[in-house]
């Protein structure tokens, strides 16, 4: 595996020779990010498209795809990044903020996607999506960050490390395609818009969990629903209601925050949506136990 725990700031030719390996070898940085910004590359080689996963801490990352669609990356949640996506990056936070990413080789991706093995259907393949990590897989990423920062450069470790989160997101993801068949509708297609409007409040919510005041009625705004009809296509599609959901966004935001950064507890409050620092306290200790 390649690695970066600094912001690699080398010449257009150099960088291009590092595209080129990574998918062969792959790529794990975790970077120290203030201020940084790429356009979409026109010369950019699709022979070196690969499939990633990006997360960050204490600041904000906006990705900007060729499609038109924005995607804010802050301190809760995680980007999957399809084989193939083109977009433009911006690091929009004043100070300086941890950031990380895992770019997978194809001999992960490209066997995951024709698992012969397993008998699995072909297009087994990662998506553009922001999503909450599970505690396992959070757990996963945070493992191979620090390993990264540390410059531990024992390739095994990574290659194994890296086919297994790349596995458990597909699973996440299949979890996902299977419980939209869960919804209560009689049509296909209703069910497809219907769960194309609960995974739009999930991201609302992962891209605006920091204003204290973002309400069901916000989200169920964006999300084209009633406040009603979200909760109860929410609750068939994501296991929790919308309300249950932030919560947990707000929860796993803190717990980031407060083992990444030097953050006092009440900034962290803040950080996360919270106006009283005193339910802050209470939620978090109701929520880790």
């Amino acid at each position: 595996m390649q690695l970066f725990n600094t912001t690699p700031n080398e010449s257009k030719d150099t960088l291009n020779a590092l595209y080129a390996r990574m998918p062969e070898d792959g790529l794990v940085q975790s970077s120290l990010m203030h201020g940084h910004r790429f356009d979409i590359a026109e010369d950019y080689n699709e022979d070196w498209s690969c499939a990633s996963i990006t997360w960050s801490v204490g600041g904000e990352e906006e990705y900007r795809f060729r499609e038109g669609d924005v995607i804010n990356v802050r301190s809760a949640g995680a980007l999957t990044l399809a084989q193939g996506a083109r977009y433009a990056y911006h690091a929009k936070s004043d100070a300086p903020f941890r950031s990380s990413m895992i770019t997978f080789p194809h001999w992960i991706t490209g066997a995951a996607e024709a698992d012969a093995l397993t008998h699995m259907k072909d297009g087994r393949r990662l998506e553009t999506r922001l999503f909450l990590p599970t505690p396992e897989i959070q757990g996963l990423m945070n493992d191979i960050a620090l390993r990264c920062r540390s410059d531990d450069r024992t390739n095994d470790w990574y290659a194994e490390k890296c086919a297994l989160l790349y596995e458990k997101l597909l699973a996440a993801q299949d979890h996902r395609a299977a419980a939209r068949d869960q919804i209560n509708a009689v049509k296909p297609g209703t069910r497809q818009e219907l769960a194309r409007r609960a995974n739009l409040a999930r991201e609302v919510m992962l891209q605006r969990f920091y204003e204290p005041r973002l309400s069901l009625q916000d989200i169920a705004r964006e999300a084209c629903l009633s406040p009603y009809h979200l909760i109860r296509i929410f609750k068939q599609v994501a296991g929790a209601t919308p309300m249950q959901f932030l919560s947990a966004i707000r929860m796993e935001a803190a717990q980031r925050l407060l083992r990444e950064t030097k953050m006092a507890g009440r900034d962290v409050a803040a950080a996360v949506g919270y106006s009283d620092r005193t339910a802050f306290y209470k939620a978090f200790r109701t929520y880790y136990g």
